[in-house]
């Protein structure tokens, strides 16, 4: 298998738009020595809306209209409850690999994704993510975020992706195109292969970093046989006067 379109997945058409993903060393290191990108299961997320339905949406599978008998009343509002069940059930199925969509690098990203000052930004795009799944064993999702108020907006329901291609305007600012797939392992996370050739187009080392670090990247790069440019953060880049 490899990337597949999905009706709640919208691929962005302008598939030369850069992607980026920031982490720190040790998870580069993991991502090279797997020759895999970790996709993590949404329900492991700090947002504890991720993968759930919006409160409009939610409420319509518990409404029943005026004048129904109290039994047929009760026996919807089961049969709502039990769908609302299957859908949070059906979070645990999903994994996702999240990139941010921007032409250049953020700051805001780097203090958000690092925890030390020890960390990369890998640059891709859209098509380069795309090729570098063709030969993934499992189907692959790609599409960018839709963010909606959750007090207001309704989330379309009918299939298990649709919820987690949704996130609140809280998180707007991430810009997010997520590549997702569906497993049952009941895991915290799946390795899902990818080719790393492909999928890279360039490395940037964090801002402020040491020349050593720089040096550190740039070995482990040749080590792991990827031809990839190392780059200093341009953040790190001096006023001409």
């Amino acid at each position: 298998m490899t990337y597949e379109t999905h009706p709640s997945c919208k691929t962005p058409q302008d598939r030369s738009l850069k992607i980026w993903r920031y982490m720190d060393f040790t998870k580069f290191v993991s991502m090279l020595e797997d020759r895999a990108l970790f996709f993590a299961n949404i329900c492991t997320f700090i947002d504890s809306f991720e993968g759930f339905l919006s409160t409009p949406t939610a409420n319509d599978f518990l409404s029943v209209p005026d004048g129904i008998e109290p039994e047929e009343a009760a026996r919807r509002r089961e049969v709502g409850e039990y769908n609302l069940s299957f859908m949070r059930w059906g979070r645990s199925l999903l994994y996702v690999s999240s990139w941010h969509m921007n032409e250049h690098e953020s700051a805001a990203m780097w203090r958000l994704y690092l925890k030390s000052g020890d960390g990369v930004a890998i640059q891709s795009t859209i098509a380069n993510m795309i090729n570098s799944f063709e030969n993934t064993p499992e189907p692959v999702h790609i599409g960018k975020i839709e963010y909606v108020d959750y007090e207001h907006d309704e989330i379309d329901w009918r299939d298990v992706f649709s919820p987690a291609m949704h996130k609140r305007k809280s998180y707007e600012h991430e810009n997010e195109l997520r590549a997702i797939i569906m497993n049952g392992d009941n895991v915290s996370g799946k390795h899902v292969l990818a080719d790393l050739n492909i999928l890279i187009d360039r490395i940037y080392v964090a801002p402020n970093s040491q020349k050593w670090y720089y040096e550190l990247v740039k070995k482990t790069v040749i080590r792991y046989g990827l031809d990839k440019e190392v780059k200093d953060s341009a953040l790190d880049q001096t006023p001409l006067y």
